[in-house]
Order: C-alpha cells, then sequence, then structure tokens
C-alpha cells in the first residue's frame, strides 16, 4: 500500500463523515467527552493549587471557555481589522 492510496483512504474517511447524520453523531461524542473531562474535576481533586480560585470545581474548564471567547474577541475586533488586505492587494502576478 503507497502513500497515495492512504490518501486516498483518509479522504473516503472523512467524505464520509460529512453527511448530516454522521455530524450530528460527532457533535455528540465531542460534547459528551467535553462534559467527561468536565466532571473529572470532580473526581481529581488539587492538592496543591497555585492560585485561590483553581482549587474549586470546574475553574479549569470555565477559565478555558472564557479565555478562548476573549481571544476570538480580540482576533475578530482589534487584530483582523488590522491585517486585513483588499482582495486586489498584490496585484496581477
Amino acid at each position: 500500500m503507497s502513500l497515495n492510496d492512504n490518501k486516498s483512504l483518509l479522504g473516503a474517511f472523512l467524505a464520509d463523515q460529512l453527511s448530516a447524520e454522521r455530524l450530528r453523531t460527532w457533535r455528540i461524542i465531542f460534547f459528551l467527552l467535553l462534559a467527561l473531562i468536565a466532571l473529572m474535576s470532580l473526581i481529581i481533586k488539587n492538592l496543591h493549587p497555585h492560585f485561590g480560585f483553581d482549587a474549586y470545581p470546574f475553574f479549569w474548564p470555565i477559565f478555558g471557555l472564557v479565555v478562548g471567547l476573549v481571544l476570538i474577541f480580540v482576533v475578530k475586533k482589534i487584530i483582523q481589522p488590522i491585517i486585513k488586505r483588499t482582495e486586489d492587494h498584490y496585484g496581477d502576478l
């Protein structure tokens, strides 16, 4: 089996996963895994918290969500207007 065969198998697998039913299934699996990881913070205790808030359950999942949303906001509202270019910025090459 050559490398091109592997690429075509992977492409066929990924194309098969794009159906509406499969996407819904993958979305459910993704959110269940996220919930499982968040619930693990109830079982696995932080024995040596470095800050005051990281001793609370669900601190790190909530912190990750808030920081991710702030990063999206910063990129969309501040950085994108600075770096975007017009469609014909480079001209005809």
